[in-house]
């Protein structure tokens, strides 16, 4: 059996598993692409899902705004370590002291080191500026720590506007997408709409039902402030096309438009994210049975995307689904593509009950993002249970995730070991916590 009756097979299974409408799922192995789609657009009206189907891919969007940043480094306009206020003045005047442009760099936007609130745009969606980041909370200085950071590349998009002139997503589409080929792939609904696009979905309990008005933005695209971080409407191809760029940094016709120089810096980790992998410029970078690979995933409301690149095989894979529960149907797919085109066996971190923690020096309450979260001992040695309840603070905020355990692994890093969905990582620092990739300052009751 060929690989593409293989993952037909797979994704069929894995769709039916979770009780998605479908995905699409590609790989690029030994030159050649092959992509599968399976089930339906909406379950609305049953149009089947194509090869070309377009998907909101959320975050991976961001490893196209620190190519374009480097694309800006290569034409000696930006340094990595130039302070954000250089390029932003205006803006670093209005933000004052709560967001230090002057001790931010540009590599500090693009590896989530900014040290604010990352989310604060989109926790207070009234904001429809980025003079709103004046009010976010200040988690660690610049280049201290770590702290995923949407809004961290919403400045960093407003860089490549302000130097590059045209706005954000005119700068993109010249200088990446149509010498890709990435025709189609766009960042508004006026675009979209020319195309076959997924529509968002709700899965819970058996239902399936689509998703509208839900989430931070307006209406189904995201806003302007959003577009660097997660705007991005792409299809599985695109993502290939994109993944294969980080192999060679050739356009379609040959032309080299990021070195291997340029290609590394973006790849080569800069800050440790958790116990799984690293962040670089800004690829997450993990290896596993000694090979090295780089990937990004993409979650909007009804939408989640996982892509990954294993640079030494010349391989990447791409996989979208447009439901909410869209991340364990992504997982599943990837980890069988890699296994079975690179020899890549992921794993989640195993649970050690031995790991000298003391639970109670965790135990308290944490300001996160998205919710107070509460962490006491758990039942077992080496756990906690964490709770987490809606924050009175703030306008939009996910849905409160369910209460979780999580057991140890290392002193300071813990796994989710209630097997619903992908494992989450927890890592425990002096005086706050980590989830989500967010930091969470402990808090007095």
């Amino acid at each position: 059996m060929g690989i593409v009756e293989e993952l037909t097979e797979v994704v069929a299974s894995t769709v039916e598993e979770h009780g998605v409408p479908g995905m699409v799922a590609g790989v690029w192995v030994d030159g050649e692409a092959h992509v599968v789609p399976h089930g339906i657009a909406s379950v609305e009206t049953d149009v089947p899902l194509r090869a070309a189907t377009q998907f909101q891919v959320g975050s991976v969007t961001k490893t196209l705004t620190s190519a374009v940043v480097a694309l800006l480094v290569e034409d000696g306009r930006v340094a990595y370590d130039d302070p954000a206020a250089r390029h932003l003045p205006d803006l670093a005047a209005a933000l004052g002291p709560d967001v230090d442009l002057e001790a931010i760099t540009v590599e500090h936007l693009l590896s989530h080191q900014s040290g604010f609130d990352g989310d604060h745009l989109f926790t207070h969606p009234e904001a429809d500026h980025l003079e709103a980041l004046a009010g976010a909370r200040h988690l660690f200085d610049p280049g201290d720590g770590f702290s995923y950071s949407n809004a961290g590349f919403s400045l960093a998009g407003e860089l490549v506007a302000v130097v590059s002139g045209p706005p954000f997503p005119e700068v993109v589409r010249r200088r990446l997408l149509s010498p890709l080929g990435m025709d189609g792939a766009c960042f508004t609904a006026d675009e979209a709409i020319t195309r076959p696009v997924a529509l968002p979905h709700w899965v819970i309990g058996g239902e399936v039902a689509v998703l509208r008005r839900a989430g931070w933005q307006p209406g189904w695209e995201l806003g302007p402030l959003d577009w660097a971080a997660g705007g991005l409407v792409a299809s599985v191809p695109h993502l290939l096309r994109w993944g294969r760029f980080q192999l060679d940094g050739q356009a379609d016709d040959g032309t080299v438009l990021l070195d291997a120089a340029a290609r590394t810096r973006l790849h080569t980790a800069v800050v440790d994210s958790d116990e799984v992998g690293s962040v670089a410029l800004d690829w997450s970078v993990r290896t596993t049975d000694g090979v090295t690979t780089i990937d990004h995933g993409g979650l909007t409301v009804g939408y989640s995307t996982d892509l990954v690149v294993v640079p030494e095989r010349g391989i990447v894979v791409a996989v979208c689904t447009h439901a909410t529960n869209g991340g364990a149907v992504n997982q599943a797919v990837r980890r069988w593509a890699l296994e079975r085109t690179a020899g890549i066996v992921e794993r989640d971190p195993s649970p050690d009950p031995d790991v000298p923690v003391d639970p109670d020096r965790v135990a308290g309450r944490y300001l996160h993002s998205f919710g107070v979260l509460t962490v006491v001992a758990g039942d077992e040695p080496a756990t906690v249970r964490i709770t987490t309840e809606a924050r009175t603070d703030v306008g939009w905020q996910p849905p409160p995730d369910p209460p979780a355990t999580f057991a140890f692994t290392g002193p300071r890093d813990a796994v989710s070991t209630d097997g619903t969905g992908v494992a989450r990582l927890l890592r425990v620092g002096e005086g706050w916590l980590q989830l989500g990739g967010r930091r969470a300052p402990r808090i007095d009751d």
